[in-house]
């Protein structure tokens, strides 16, 4: 590095990504310092055998207002799922569906054992209020968990243990639903707003196209091993700079600058390759149990397997012996458990920071003259990674130009 820049980042995650981008629309000069050889941080795709493959189960939601701000939302080229979510059990199947999208087919969630006309008008008006509330509302008052949360709606016991834990488990990685009531309903809102989907070469594709849109220098393979306002020190030399901010995930910056810690959601991600499916392009949920969520890539994005083979991936809480996943997602997709072959199974001990109640979006963006940023500042979330970058960018701006 010739000269100094105004701005190190430390972690090429989205969060400080979004940072880098920031800081360089106002003018000033960025190096990145990443201690892998890639981009993304938690989000990041490789190849198994001509299949894409995502670390753990990554969908990108294009209604999350960063993203959009950020302008990289075009050209990921996003492949969205049906809103549908199909639960299959051993001897039937149901399908919940946006009615927005399939008003007729919608009427369908009455057929859900489960699912009472009472509680279906009630999720309905509490997706409907959710959808038209800001982010102050969605967060007044008293928080809970989301399981309270939900029954406080007037959902009954039933519906939400058979049809709304099926799914949010999956979402919040919380067997339990003890998450963040304010946080599942600003998740409620991003699903309703928008429809997920992934790109054609998986969501490493996302810091890729910040990478572009940043501009930034970038220093792949040096670990930080200590930082201060205006310099970081990795394995290879000591950096420069007119401001710092840290951007590792809660427990890495914790150990790095000694900021409070996060508790952690685990998961367990199993991409499973399986005869071309058709008309697979929504959600399935095991309502037996044991996976969490089940989604065929391949459905919207033939790109991420080889012709004529399906991608799936499953998650689940922790790990799952190989028989039961192969006969769970041949039950899903109604192939074959011989059928089923695992490509690669993936523990992720730190998947998600708990979203813990109550529900803090103000946490402070400096630590002892460093900036910081990390989804375990807002939101365990795209949305919150580069909302935190986008605040600790501000931060040091307005650090600098005082």
């Amino acid at each position: 590095m010739t000269s100094a820049p105004d701005l190190l980042i430390v972690g090429a995650g989205v969060a400080g990504l979004r940072a880098a981008q920031v800081a360089a629309e106002a003018g000033l000069s960025v190096v990145i310092i990443e201690a892998d050889d890639a981009p993304g941080g938690r989000i990041q795709s490789h190849v198994v055998d001509g299949f894409i493959l995502d670390d753990g189960f990554q969908l990108i939601n294009p209604s999350y207002p960063e993203l959009k701000a950020s302008g990289v939302l075009p050209v990921l080229g996003l492949r969205s799922f049906d809103p549908a979510v199909r639960y299959v059990s051993d001897t039937s199947s149901y399908d919940l569906v946006d009615p927005r999208w399939r008003p007729l087919q919608a009427l369908g969630a009455l057929r859900h054992p489960q699912m009472s006309l009472k509680s279906a008008i009630n999720v309905a008006r509490l997706l409907g209020t959710i959808a038209f509330s800001s982010e102050d509302r969605l967060t007044r008052g008293v928080d809970c968990s989301a399981w309270d949360g939900l029954l406080a709606e007037g959902i009954a016991e039933e519906t939400v243990a058979g049809v709304l834990q099926p799914f949010l488990r999956g979402a919040l990685l919380d067997d339990e639903l003890n998450s963040s009531w304010r946080f599942t309903k600003m998740l409620l809102k991003s699903f309703v707003s928008g429809r997920p989907g992934t790109p054609a070469t998986g969501a490493g594709a996302l810091p890729q196209a910040l990478v572009r849109a940043s501009g930034a220098g970038l220093v792949y393979g040096e670990r930080a091993t200590a930082v201060s306002a205006t310099s970081v020190t990795t394995t290879s030399q000591t950096y420069q700079a007119r401001a710092v901010i840290v951007a590792l995930d809660g427990a890495s910056a914790a150990s790095l600058i000694g900021t409070p810690a996060p508790q952690w959601r685990r998961q367990s991600a199993y991409w499973c390759s399986l005869p071309k499916v058709d008309h697979a392009a929504q959600l399935r949920i095991d309502a037996v149990g044991g996976l969490w969520n089940t989604l065929d890539m391949s459905s919207v994005a033939p790109e991420r397997a080889p012709v004529g083979r399906s991608l799936v991936v499953a998650s689940a809480a922790s790990d799952v012996v190989d028989p039961h996943i192969t006969t769970t997602v041949a039950r899903l997709y109604d192939v074959a458990t011989s059928d089923v072959e695992v490509i690669e199974r993936q523990l992720i001990e730190r998947a998600l920071p708990v979203a813990a109640r109550p529900l803090d979006l103000d946490r402070p963006v400096e630590h002892d003259g460093v900036f910081v940023a990390g989804d375990y500042l807002q939101t365990p979330s795209i949305q919150g990674a580069m909302l935190s970058g986008r605040r600790a960018a501000e931060a040091a701006l307005a650090h600098l130009s005082a």
